[in-house]
């Protein structure tokens, strides 16, 4: 496999974060299928021009995994974001994207390092993140690299609640 290049995202990226960030989102929440509620939330949330705005957003930083041009995977790092657990605002890992078909290849933990290293650099102290507590998969690799569930909140769409964990971790 060729080198993973992990960069800043830019203007160039925002076709193909959408559609990157509809494809995962889909395969995390849609485990019975897809319905109407998840089609419009998708359809409306992860749009190019919302991603633009995520792009330029100052207060937010988006990584971008890739291979010879292409995307794929993400993490997008939010600075001053209030955390249900804490009552000072902080930085949250609102995402991290990776298409099913690399998963298990070392992407999320080179986006995650790159997060970790970022958060060091601004002397920031801890970071959280919430995941669908369905996603098994998730929430052990965010316990091996130091999460730790701090509470639950859930994501609320249409007239149905989605359960997810909180998770904080220490950055050293």
């Amino acid at each position: 496999m060729e080198q993973i290049n992990i960069r800043e995202a830019d203007l160039m990226d925002v076709m193909n974060l959408a559609v990157l960030k509809q494809q995962v989102w889909i395969s995390t929440y849609a485990l019975e299928g897809i319905r109407n509620e998840f089609s419009v939330y998708v359809l409306t949330e992860f749009t190019p021009e919302n991603v633009r705005k995520e792009v330029m957003d100052s207060n937010k930083l988006i990584y971008i995994a890739e291979i010879d041009h292409h995307i794929l995977g993400c993490v997008e790092i939010e600075f001053d974001s209030k955390c249900p657990v804490k009552s000072e605002k902080g930085p949250e890992i609102s995402v991290l994207y990776i298409l099913e078909r690399f998963t298990g290849m070392g992407i999320g933990q080179q986006l995650l390092d790159k997060a970790f290293l970022l958060c060091k650099e601004l002397s920031i102290d801890s970071v959280w993140l919430t995941v669908y507590l369905k996603n098994e998969r998730a929430i052990n690799f965010y316990q091996k690299n130091k999460f730790r569930e701090s509470g639950m909140t859930y994501f609320e769409l249409v007239n149905n609640r989605y359960e997810n964990r909180i998770m904080i971790r220490k950055i050293k």
